[in-house]
């Protein structure tokens, strides 16, 4: 009999980034159709929970408090950590699914207290994370995708997943009306196609340039009508100011998006109709949202990153760099080989890859 009868409920492991934990959605749902009554926990860091918050596949969600926590493990554990594992341990998980492969991903999933802990006996099975887990699952070679090789480990709870599996994510009504508020105050007249242009991300090596950014969003602007919306993040103001003075040179009409919460953000892409960025935690909600994306890729693999459902968003990555992908936060080349793999894209063939309706 397969394992998946005989257990009731399963703990999702996946604690971080934005975009991991969007590519761990498919999961969830893949959990959820397998057995429609499983018990299905998550235990998240506090940065990516609100996009979890009242999901309607999830039953309980488990919050660590990343920043509280950091560099006070030993003040903190009698106190706060002790007590927060000792309750998803009385919780009572039958399973955990270690979605990260890390050590304290594992940790996390020893603590809970589940007899059966699946995670990846391959290389994505990092530091000492093995030792957490009970069943290994090496997923196969043509389990390219991160989202592929998480589907994967479902196979260590007796589940053969549907690997075109898709998460979802769910916004009342009314956070899109607050945002669309927004959007009005900004300049916004309720009815221009929003194009959102997203020039951050998290490694230097992952931004595409601002002035070749904003080519492709006028470029877009013409020929589709799009009116260029500019995302930003903490500390993102001076790429958000180049964009802008980029569009207002070229002539382009464009807009600024608010400041927004995680959750906010993620409404906002929900309102837009294309979308342009690179291998970041926006990009991966534009791709999920069914949003005409194009994500733009320098240090990271395309072909493991890339937005999923692959279908519904174009990919532009060099492919003639023996150096693509490095998988440095920032460049280590200098002179004209620095940032090679994202200087040398031109804008015309990021604004030609975007998909169009009969895409």
């Amino acid at each position: 009999m397969a394992l998946i009868d005989d257990i009731e409920s399963v703990l999702i492991v996946r604690l971080s980034a934005i975009g991991d934990v969007i590519h761990a959605l498919p999961v969830l749902d893949a959990l959820r159709r397998a057995r429609p009554d499983l018990r299905i926990g998550w235990i998240v860091e506090e940065l990516s929970a609100p996009l979890l918050d009242e999901h309607p596949q999830i039953d309980k969600l488990y919050v660590v408090p990343k920043k509280r926590w950091r560099g006070r493990f030993l003040r903190k554990y009698l106190s706060e950590i002790r007590p927060f594992y000792a309750q998803i341990k009385q919780d009572g998980w039958d399973a955990a699914i270690d979605l990260q492969g890390l050590t304290k991903s594992g940790l996390a999933a020893w603590w809970s207290g589940a007899p059966v802990r699946v995670g990846y006996g391959d290389s994505d099975g990092r530091e000492i994370n093995k030792l957490f887990t009970t069943v290994k699952v090496v997923p196969p070679n043509t389990a390219i995708h991160v989202v592929e090789r998480n589907l994967a480990l479902l196979r260590g709870l007796g589940i053969e997943p549907d690997m075109k599996a898709v998460g979802t994510l769910g916004f009342a009504s009314s956070e899109r009306d607050r945002i669309r508020a927004c959007l009005v105050e900004a300049g916004w007249n309720g009815s221009d196609r929003l194009l959102a242009i997203n020039p951050g991300a998290g490694w230097i090596s992952k931004q595409y340039p601002s002035k070749h950014l904003a080519d492709a969003a006028a470029r877009l602007h013409y020929d589709r009508n799009w009116l260029p919306l500019i995302f930003w993040g903490p500390r993102e103001e001076p790429l958000r100011d180049q964009i802008a003075e980029h569009l207002k040179a070229r002539g382009v009409p464009h807009l600024v998006a608010p400041p927004t919460s995680v959750r906010e953000l993620a409404v906002l892409i929900s309102v837009c109709e294309a979308y342009i960025g690179g291998d970041t935690g926006p990009t991966h909600l534009a791709g999920m949202l069914g949003l005409k994306t194009v994500a733009v890729f320098g240090a990271s693999d395309g072909a493991r990153n890339r937005p999923w459902p692959v279908e519904s968003a174009a990919l532009v990555q060099r492919g003639d760099l023996d150096c693509v992908p490095c998988w440095k936060t920032r460049c280590p080349l200098t002179d004209d080989a620095h940032m090679a793999c994202l200087r040398g894209l031109d804008p015309t063939r990021i604004a030609e890859a975007m998909p169009r309706d009969d895409w």
